[in-house]
């Protein structure tokens, strides 16, 4: 079995869940968002921090869509650019933008993780809810982290498009369901 082989298997796996994540996330922000519309204009009295479970069950989404859309190995690109390129050099833009992108968001992470390690060490903490917000932004870590692996294999795998050995629909995900 090659590594792309393995590769798309684990990302048929690791999609299925992420797909489940996000809409446990989902449910739970409706879930959250309706109880405190019902607990506030039916039965006339709110209930406690719903506005704030909405908040950070909100936050934890993003930062989990974040991740989730690095697996579809997309860039914003300037379309008169990339229609003057021939396929190779589309591919080979797709390596750097990916390898570029890679770069970033593992620094993104390692300044996150310090950020985060700060908060857990200084024993920061929600108001309201008393919720460590390490566990909070800890996600937005986790993110910038799995998505800077995914667009380093990326790189690889927009090289193998400019060899000839893969086309972009191999991997490249069109639709978010």
């Amino acid at each position: 079995m090659s590594f792309f082989d393995f590769y798309q298997r684990l990302q048929a796996k690791l999609h299925a869940g992420e797909k489940l994540v996000a809409t446990i996330l989902m449910l739970a922000i409706s879930g959250v968002v309706l109880s405190g519309v019902f607990s506030r204009y039916i039965l006339k009295e709110p209930f406690y921090a719903t506005d704030r479970w909405a908040t950070y069950l909100f936050v934890i989404l993003s930062f989990w869509g974040i991740q989730m859309a690095s697996g579809y190995y997309e860039h914003i690109t300037v379309g008169v650019v990339k229609n003057w390129l021939s396929p190779f050099w589309q591919a080979i833009f797709s390596a750097l933008a990916s390898l570029v992108s890679s770069a970033f968001l593992a620094y993104l992470a390692w300044a996150a993780y310090k950020f985060v390690k700060f908060l857990y060490e200084s024993g920061e903490k929600d108001l309201v809810l008393e919720i460590p917000l390490w566990v909070i932004y800890g996600f937005f870590v986790l993110a910038a982290s799995v998505s800077a692996v995914r667009y380093f294999i990326g790189t690889f795998l927009w090289i193998a498009v400019a060899r000839g050995r893969l086309t972009p629909e191999a991997f490249q995900k069109k639709s978010l369901v």
